[in-house]
């Protein structure tokens, strides 16, 4: 998962610098207000998973459903 992470990350950078290049020499493919724009719209998004992962493990999730309380304070796999 790490390594798909840093290949995204590797490839938005590059696509940035393409654009900066290319920006440099007057080609505008995308202007700067659609960059700020789905910027934004990304970190709400992204936002919005996080917030959305804290509330399910905070109200939905039981750590202790599965397991046998009787076998003893020993790890044991679930039912």
């Amino acid at each position: 998962m790490k390594k798909v992470i840093g290949i995204i990350i590797v490839l938005l950078v590059i696509a940035f610098l393409g654009i900066i290049g290319l920006r440099i020499w007057g080609v505008e493919i995308v202007s700067l207000q659609t960059i700020l724009k789905s910027s934004a719209t990304l970190l709400i998004l992204g936002s919005s998973i996080v917030i959305l992962i804290i509330c399910y493990g905070f109200y939905f999730k039981n750590p202790s459903k599965g397991y046998d309380r009787s076998v003893g304070n020993r790890a044991h796999p679930k039912l």
